[in-house]
C-alpha cells in the first residue's frame, strides 16, 4: 500500500477545507437574494448589491478550480465538475419558475485565440445575469486580464446580460503575438415575454495597461432565437496599418408596418481609442431608407448626397409608421428609387403624402441618399422586386 506522507495530506485537507468554505459563503449569498424575492420589481429583475457578492464568490472558487487545468484539452471536463459541485450550492423555488434569485447556471468553459473564457450565470427574476471571464497563462497559472460584469443594479443602468458569443482576435507576426488584444461579446437580456429585447455588442482592447471599453451599444432586437446576432472581429492582414474591423448583424423594428422587421448592419473600424461607423450600414435600398430615416442626422449626413436633405429630415416625423411601395430601378444603373406612405404615429397614425427616395447603390452594399421628392423621380419606372430581398452577411443567419 502507498502512504501519503502526513503534511501532503494535511495540505489536501486544508485545500478541501478552504473550498467547502467558499462553497458555504456563496451559498450563505444565495439564500439571502434568494430571501428578497418578495421586493423584487421588473425594472431590476430582483438584482441588488448582494448580486455582485454572488457572482465575485462564483468567479473567485472558479479561479482556483482552474489550477488543474493544463491546457484547452480539459475545459469540457473540468467545466462538468465544477457544475456538479455547484448543484448543491445553489437555492431554487420549486413553486415558481420565473424566480430564478438564488440559482446559478451552468459554468462555461472556451478558448478564443489562446484565451480562456469562462461565462458564468446567476440567476434574477425571469432570467439569468451572465458575466464572462477572459484568462491567459502566464507562468503556469491562469491570469485573468478581461471581464465583463454587470454591477450597477439601478433601475436606469441595470442591463443583464445573456452572452451569446465571445469573439477574440489577435495579430500575430511570425508565431508570435503582434499588438493587443480584441474582445468583443454579443448578447441580450431575454426577460419574461415578448421577442423584443435590448441587444448588445461591446468591444475592449485589452494590452499591458489593462482592458479599455471601446463600443459600448445596445438597441432593441428582435430575439427569435439565441443566435438572432451573430458578428465578426479582425483585420485585413493584407495591409501593414489596416484598422481592426467590427461587423455585427441582427434584426431590428422596421418603420415599414406590414413587414415590421429588417436586417441590421452595424459595421466599425477601429484605430486607437477611435471608433467609427461606415459602410455598409443597410443591404437593400428599402432597408437603407428606413436606417436613413431612423438614425440621428449626424449618422445619415455622412450617407447623403447633399446637406440640404437635412430640410428633408426636419419634415419627416423620424417616429414614423410606414408602408413602402415598389422600388423601382432607375434607367441610370445605380439609381433606384424608394417610395412610401407615411403615417403620422403622434397624429393618431393620421396619413401623410407619398415621398420619393432616389438612392445610389454602389456595389457591394454602399448606399447614398441622392434626393427626396414628393412626386415620383423621371425615368425611375422599372420594377426591381428582387432589390429589397432578404440578405446576410453571415452564412449561419439563414434561419431567418
Amino acid at each position: 500500500m502507498r502512504f501519503i506522507p502526513l503534511a501532503v495530506a494535511l495540505c489536501i485537507s486544508a485545500t478541501a477545507s478552504a473550498q467547502d468554505s467558499r462553497l458555504r459563503d456563496l451559498h450563505a449569498t444565495l439564500v439571502t437574494l434568494h430571501s428578497h424575492a418578495a421586493q423584487a420589481t421588473m425594472e431590476t429583475f430582483g438584482a441588488r448589491p448582494e448580486l455582485s457578492v454572488a457572482k465575485h464568490q462564483l468567479r473567485d472558487w472558479i479561479e482556483t478550480q482552474l489550477g488543474s487545468l493544463k491546457d484547452y484539452d480539459g475545459a469540457k471536463a473540468l467545466s462538468n465538475q465544477m457544475n456538479a459541485a455547484l448543484k448543491p450550492v445553489e437555492v431554487r423555488d420549486p413553486d415558481d419558475s420565473q424566480n430564478l434569485l438564488g440559482s446559478l447556471g451552468e459554468v462555461r468553459l472556451s478558448s478564443e485565440w489562446g484565451l480562456l473564457i469562462v461565462t458564468t450565470a446567476v440567476g434574477i427574476i425571469c432570467q439569468y445575469d451572465e458575466s464572462a471571464y477572459g484568462y491567459k497563462r502566464v507562468n503556469d497559472h491562469w491570469q485573468r486580464i478581461w471581464e465583463s460584469e454587470q454591477n450597477d443594479y439601478s433601475s436606469k443602468k441595470y442591463a443583464p446580460q445573456f452572452v451569446v458569443a465571445v469573439h477574440v482576435w489577435q495579430a500575430f507576426n511570425h508565431g508570435r503575438e503582434d499588438g493587443p488584444l480584441f474582445v468583443m461579446t454579443l448578447g441580450h437580456a431575454w426577460g419574461c415575454a415578448s421577442w423584443w429585447h435590448p441587444a448588445y455588442y461591446r468591444v475592449w482592447r485589452v494590452d499591458s495597461s489593462g482592458s479599455k471599453l471601446l463600443l459600448d451599444r445596445s438597441e432593441e432586437a428582435w430575439m427569435r432565437t439565441n443566435t438572432y446576432v451573430v458578428g465578426s472581429i479582425g483585420r485585413d492582414l493584407r495591409e501593414e496599418h489596416a484598422s481592426v474591423d467590427v461587423l455585427i448583424e441582427f434584426t431590428e423594428r422596421s418603420i415599414d408596418t406590414g413587414v415590421h422587421n429588417r436586417e441590421a448592419i452595424r459595421h466599425f473600424l477601429i484605430d486607437g481609442d477611435q471608433v467609427r461607423r461606415v459602410d455598409p450600414v443597410a443591404l437593400s435600398p428599402r432597408d437603407f431608407v428606413d436606417e436613413w430615416l431612423t438614425r440621428p442626422w449626424n449618422e445619415s449626413a455622412e450617407w447623403s448626397a447633399s446637406p440640404t436633405l437635412r430640410q428633408w429630415r426636419r419634415k419627416l416625423n423620424a417616429d414614423v409608421a410606414a408602408n413602402f411601395d415598389a422600388t423601382m430601378h432607375c434607367q441610370t444603373p445605380d439609381l433606384w428609387q424608394v417610395a412610401l406612405e407615411a403615417y403620422n404615429v403622434q397624429n393618431d397614425l393620421a396619413p401623410e403624402s407619398e415621398r420619393y427616395f432616389l438612392v445610389r447603390w454602389r456595389p457591394p452594399y454602399h448606399f447614398t441618399m441622392m434626393n427626396i421628392s414628393d412626386k415620383p423621380f423621371a425615368r425611375c419606372d422599372q420594377n426591381d422586386p428582387e432589390a429589397d430581398q432578404w440578405r446576410t452577411l453571415f452564412s449561419n443567419q439563414e434561419w431567418r
